[in-house]
């Protein structure tokens, strides 16, 4: 059902060197580049940045069960380590957002007051 390229890797199938480098950087490289399109607004940045914490939960789903795949046991280790704490401070960075969502615009189209 799922196209293999995303089914592999989300079973954990897909050697950890390329979760890391294809479905880690390569995905954030991209979604970078595609953050250049959105409106710099409050919301088009909190729809970019919701979008990135899906993202980031699926990246980190695909990490974790591709970690085992290392041949070293350090490495793996160390990617679930990051993992959890990535994951820790989504929701700190989302209450961050969510609560005040000004501080997702560049300093100068921030209000400043009268």
């Amino acid at each position: 059902m799922w196209p293999r390229w995303l089914a592999d890797p989300l079973t954990g199938k897909t050697p950890l060197g390329r979760a890391v480098w294809l479905y880690g950087f390569g995905v954030s490289l991209v979604y970078s580049v595609i953050g250049l399109l959105f409106p710099e607004t409050t919301a088009g940045l909190t729809v970019y940045l919701l979008l990135g914490f899906a993202l980031g939960v699926l990246q980190s789903v695909i990490l974790w069960r591709c970690a085992p795949n290392s041949r070293s046991a350090f490495a793996g280790r160390f990617v679930r380590t990051a993992v959890v704490l990535g994951l820790i401070l989504m929701p700190i960075m989302l209450y961050l957002l969510l609560t005040n969502p000004d501080m997702l615009l560049p300093p100068n189209n921030r209000w400043s007051g009268p």
